[in-house]
């Protein structure tokens, strides 16, 4: 089987010494190079690769914003590719496990680390897609599965099924004898085929992920969650990769998504007037056009806005003026 893989990095001679070192295991095709973010982003969408080497000296941004590429992948695809950061250091190791990539390789290249690498890849997909074209199907009909397609041996014997839900639904797992030629490799397909099952196919971050659902953010950190009513949210303030959300009670609370994801997923009663700045309307106070100032919270806060968020801020005082003649 064929996999499908893309460069996104600054540095085009170790792009060129990466393409020559995975050449060597004839089963991975080159699919495209970027040596920037942006359009980095459009070349995953169009090609729609099985790997992704992420470098981390990107043209457009910063070390500390590399990874927020990652972030924008979980707004156009379900399921996203595997994402392999490449780096001349080891620190920025530590921050790409935030956003759960698949491996991380030190520059300058060692052969063996790629390969090993992309030997893994293969083995965990190719398992994926032998049970995702044979055996998903006869197994959720209760039949055992057919090894002629795996190996040449007879018809597998049954031996014990297992009962579990997927999304609420009864169904049944069918263990079978392979007749592989040790225990060890049967035992391992048996797992697999149980676990792929069990398991949902969607891929998620492991560091932050953000929902809302009857007027509430949930932002889950690890195994902390927390519930933020919408109305206790005074503003939004940006921190790199990172958005600090600021509550009524003088809290703050750190999300690990962009102020840009907010601006896309917030209700409306959210406005962006600044880079940095995404308010709640109901809080605002006083708006100063002379001053480029927003007062927030009975005067308490004061956040500038742009120029280039003038129409935002010329809605919101559309709409409390238009409240108020309705008033009259």
């Amino acid at each position: 089987m064929a996999y499908k893989y893309i460069i996104i990095d600054g540095d085009s001679q170790s792009s060129i010494s990466l393409q020559t070192h995975v050449s060597t295991l004839g089963d991975f095709y080159f699919s495209g190079y970027v040596n920037n973010a942006a359009e980095g982003l459009n070349l995953i969408l169009e090609e729609n690769p099985d790997v992704i080497f992420l470098g981390t000296n990107l043209t457009d941004s910063s070390t500390e914003s590399n990874f927020t590429l990652i972030n924008e992948l979980y707004k156009y695809m379900v399921v996203l590719p595997k994402v392999v950061v490449v780096s001349n250091t080891k620190e920025v190791a530590y921050e790409a496990m935030k956003y759960d990539v698949y491996d991380f390789l030190l520059k300058p290249f060692q052969k063996i680390d790629i390969i090993k690498t992309l030997l893994k890849f293969k083995k965990e997909n190719g398992f994926k897609s032998f049970l995702n074209q044979t055996a998903v199907n006869q197994i959720e009909k209760s039949q055992p599965v057919l090894s002629s397609s795996f190996v040449n041996h007879p018809a597998p014997v049954v031996e014990e099924k297992y009962a579990f839900k997927e999304n609420g639904v009864e169904k049944e797992l069918v263990k079978v004898d392979f007749q592989f030629d040790t225990e060890e490799i049967k035992n391992e397909l048996i797992e697999i085929v149980k676990q792929s099952i069990e398991s949902k196919p969607i891929t998620v971050q492991t560091e932050q992920v953000i929902e809302q659902k009857n007027n509430i953010l949930c932002v889950k950190s690890y195994g902390d969650y927390r519930f933020i009513e919408f109305d206790d949210i005074v503003y939004l303030k940006a921190d790199n990769n990172s958005t600090d959300i600021m509550l009524n009670t003088g809290d703050s609370i750190t999300a690990f998504k962009t102020l840009k994801y907010f601006e896309s997923s917030l209700p409306n009663d959210f406005e962006r007037i600044h880079n940095s700045h995404i308010i709640n309307k109901k809080f605002v106070s006083r708006i100063h056009l002379g001053n480029s100032d927003c007062y927030l919270n009975k005067g308490k806060i004061k956040l500038p806005f742009s120029k280039s968020y003038k129409d935002n801020i010329n809605a919101i005082i559309e709409l409390y003026a238009s409240n108020d003649s309705k008033d009259d």
